[in-house]
């Protein structure tokens, strides 16, 4: 998932991956509700707000929704392999939001799962901080100004589980061409934005609500 507006893109220096590399990585497995598949989270060590950003919005955000603004997504959601490794990162050297990773173009991780288990595992990767800075619907977010500080933090658990879905989708049906997956997330975000806001603050999102 690209960004909307292209930005100048500097390619990871040697100090920034010999840091990641000596971190090392930490795994998490998401076991979601009837008719989500397991996610495998791989993530830097030391990043576990991360981790648990992405695991309150599968686990917890969309389970609630899919009776409502992410039913358009339950398809999708049945038609993935059981199992899906998420590759998270700071960012990508491209400037993407995150990817679905083609088969035979899996991680080391994803292809031992695929052997020890004897089925196909899929795998995308998400970059976290891209996430954090992207900016979907910038006047819609300064009709919400209103939400102080909480803003932020809403942005990104919608931001995340969006971006997530986009790359599921693509993983599932990698014939539906980027257009409309887009579409559909920028509505789902928009969508989601507006529940979140309602819920945790009693205020509107969005020019048409103001």
């Amino acid at each position: 998932m690209r960004r909307r507006y292209a930005k100048t893109v500097h390619p990871r220096g040697l100090l920034r991956s010999l840091l990641d590399w000596a971190r090392g990585r930490d795994q998490r497995l998401l076991r979601g509700g009837p008719g989500q598949p397991l996610l495998l989270m791989s993530y830097p060590s030391g990043q576990e707000d991360v981790a648990r950003e992405l695991e309150a919005a599968y686990l917890h955000t969309l389970p609630g929704l899919l009776d409502g603004i992410a039913a358009p997504y339950r398809p999708m959601l049945a038609a993935l392999p059981p199992l899906v490794v998420v590759l998270l990162r700071p960012s990508n050297v491209c400037g993407c939001l995150g990817h679905h990773h083609l088969a035979g173009l899996e991680s080391g991780l994803a292809r031992r799962l695929a052997a020890d288990l004897g089925e196909a595992v899929g795998e995308i990767d998400l970059a976290y901080e891209n996430i954090r800075r992207w900016q979907p619907q910038p006047i819609s977010s300064l009709a919400a100004a209103g939400a102080g500080d909480s803003l932020p933090r809403l942005h990104f658990h919608a931001a995340l589980l969006t971006v997530l879905l986009h790359e599921l989708e693509h993983l599932a049906f990698a014939d539906h061409p980027e257009r409309q997956v887009r579409r559909a997330s920028d509505s789902f975000y928009a969508a989601l934005m507006r529940e979140l806001l309602r819920s945790e603050r009693g205020i509107a999102y969005g020019m048409e609500d103001c």
